[in-house]
């Protein structure tokens, strides 16, 4: 049922009774169905019942006792903003009937020139035309009202003349752009599309526009804000057709600018995680610590391997351990399950696709991939190491067999010197003096003269003995120092070869932290390289220096015929120097050549096994 077909409260407010009699006569005869009429004469009587009475209509004369024209209306319209009001004017104020329209009223008649039907049709119009108004206001409010409480700029597009219509408060807010009546033509938007996607979106839009399957087009693209910076937007349109033609498209624009900065980046990084894992040096697999199978391989895996990535995606890190190892594989497995143990590292060996063994050193650890956890396995080939390592280990067992089969050897040599020397020097002198005391006991003439000459000859096998003992045992290194008994050792050597002269510097050596074991070894190479002078250089002059900077140096030079280290670089003697030099660290230099004398040149790193004592 329409307004105009309800009972009707209507109020007649006109001061003519004249009037107000026609007007009640054409309303009662018309088609309206009344309810309730209420008539007034002035403007205030009026108010009172608009008040205290629920009115559909307002018949309205101009010309009251208390007001008159346009100030009529204004009095009765705040109290009937949602009522329909139609003015009553005569032609002389056709003008001000005009006014009121313009002002908010509804329809005007003439006085004298309208009847029932007219008023009928008159009443039907207003009420359906402020109806109407009505619904359109509250449509505009809840329009309003959406634009404030959405952060989108929404955009209607008018089609026939070509111009936007912008939510102007929010395209403040998003864009910084001001726009005083909320309209731009359609350039205004085309023109600050991000150059390198304005041909993309501009074909889209239209390309929707001009397909009649179509009602919504959707696009992402970059738009220039008023202080020249770019926003990613996400745009949404509805299309409104007219028969098969599009006459308006009502959109969204959407800032994603941090959700667009954001898929960049994790873009990127997953670009720079590709690039690092793909492009790695290092072979790199990603397996399933529950199924233990692969994910995911490099090429550098696939050539270290020799499996393709198809063959390894079929595939557990069990296929590449030697059998007896796999116990380790499926332990730690279990404890990335349980979250003891998230890193492992060590070097393990791997098995290729020929099944040759490798030796791989292992960087892994738990990382998400395609949303689950898995173990990221680096591998770096270190057989060549593990292969260098060992036979440099094979090299140091079998020097250090020859070090000691040489010391051996040094050791019999020695043995067989001090018994030859106690066998053809001493145990001479002892037994020709144990007969000379024999004879000397049975008495005779000359038994004085064969003790005299008995203590002599033990007199001078004491003292070989003591030299002896003195070559063998090093007491003086204890009681006063290396520095003390290479001076002894030079003493004794001067008086045995009187021809000789011995320079000994020691003034820049500090040895009071210095261990006995390494004093010992420093002196026996200072005797070992005396002998072999004495020995085989025919020197005349000897100079020793001794001194402590950043590194202990020990150096010993002779002015003797020198040799051709090529060939003596085998001699038992120099073997013993270098053995006792490596023994802790020292580095050598030999400067010898035939016919220019000879220079050993030792340097030890002063290091925590020579430092302190020990003995």
């Amino acid at each position: 049922m329409s307004d105009t077909q309800q009972p009707l409260s209507i109020l007649i407010v006109e001061d003519n009774p004249g009037d107000m009699f026609l007007l009640e006569e054409w309303i009662r005869a018309s088609a309206l169905s009344v309810n309730k009429l209420y008539k007034v004469t002035n403007t205030a009587q009026a108010v009172t019942v608009l008040q205290l009475q629920e009115i559909n209509l307002v018949l309205l004369d101009l010309s009251l006792p208390d007001s008159d024209g346009l100030q009529s209306y204004h009095l009765i319209s705040q109290y009937a903003e949602s009522i329909p009001v139609i003015v009553l004017t005569g032609l002389i104020d056709m003008e001000m009937a005009l006014e009121t329209m313009a002002s908010g009223a509804q329809d005007y008649l003439i006085k004298g020139e309208f009847d029932e039907k007219l008023l009928y049709k008159s009443i039907q119009y207003s009420i359906e035309r402020k109806r109407n108004q009505e619904t359109l206001l509250e449509s505009n409010e809840r329009y309003r009202f959406a634009i404030r409480a959405t952060t989108d700029v929404i955009w209607d597009w008018n089609m026939d003349t070509n111009e936007l219509y912008w939510g102007a408060e929010t395209m403040n807010a998003m864009f910084g752009y001001i726009l005083p009546d909320s309209i731009t033509p359609i350039g205004f938007w085309e023109d600050r599309i991000h150059p390198e996607d304005k041909e993309r979106v501009l074909r889209s839009i239209y390309a929707a526009i001009h397909d009649e399957t179509q009602t919504q087009w959707r696009e992402e693209y970059r738009f220039r804000k008023a202080d020249g910076t770019y926003a990613y937007i996400q745009d949404k349109g509805y299309m409104l057709y007219k028969g098969a033609t599009v006459t308006r498209m009502i959109g969204a624009m959407q800032d994603i600018t941090e959700r667009k900065l954001a898929e960049i980046k994790l873009r990127n990084s997953e670009e720079r995680f590709r690039n690092l894992f793909f492009d790695n040096p290092m072979a790199i697999y990603i397996w399933d610590v529950h199924t233990m199978r692969i994910h995911e391989v490099n090429g550098t895996a696939e050539k270290e391997y020799g499996y393709s990535r198809e063959e390894f995606l079929n595939m557990t890190v069990l296929d590449i351990r030697p059998p007896e190892e796999v116990h380790m594989i499926m332990e730690y497995a279990r404890r990335a399950k349980m979250g003891i143990e998230n890193r492992l590292e060590g070097i393990w060996r791997h098995r290729k696709k020929n099944g040759e063994l490798m030796y791989m050193e292992i960087f892994a650890h738990q990382i998400e991939f395609n949303g689950g956890q898995v173990i990221m396995t680096i591998a770096n080939n270190v057989t060549e190491k593990v292969k260098l390592e060992k036979k440099l280990q094979e090299e140091r067992m079998l020097k250090q067999k020859e070090i000691t089969e040489a010391v051996i050897r040094v050791q019999e040599k020695e043995r067989y010197e001090i018994s030859k020397e106690l066998h053809d020097n001493v145990n001479q002198q002892l037994t020709v003096a144990m007969m000379y005391i024999a004879t000397a006991q049975k008495g005779g003439d000359n038994h004085q003269e064969l003790l005299r000459q008995s203590s002599g000859f033990i007199f001078n096998g004491i003292e070989e003995i003591r030299k002896l003992s003195k070559a063998l045992v090093t007491p003086l290194i204890k009681d006063f120092g290396l520095a003390k008994a290479i001076d002894g050792l030079v003493e004794d050597i001067l008086l045995a070869n009187e021809s000789m002269t011995i320079d000994f510097f020691a003034d820049a050596f500090y040895e009071e932290d210095i261990n006995y074991e390494f004093k010992l070894n420093i002196f026996r190479i200072v005797q070992e390289q005396m002998n072999n002078i004495i020995k085989h250089a025919q020197a005349s002059h000897i100079t020793i220096e001794l001194y402590r900077q950043k590194n202990i140096t020990l150096s010993i030079q002779d002015n003797g015929k020198g040799f051709n280290p090529a060939e003596k670089r085998k001699g038992i003697g120099l073997n013993n120097i270098v053995s006792r030099a490596e023994l802790y660290g020292g580095t050598i230099e030999l400067k010898t050549s035939p016919g220019q004398g000879c220079r050993l040149h030792i340097a030890f790193p002063a290091t925590s096994d020579m430092i302190g004592e020990t003995m």
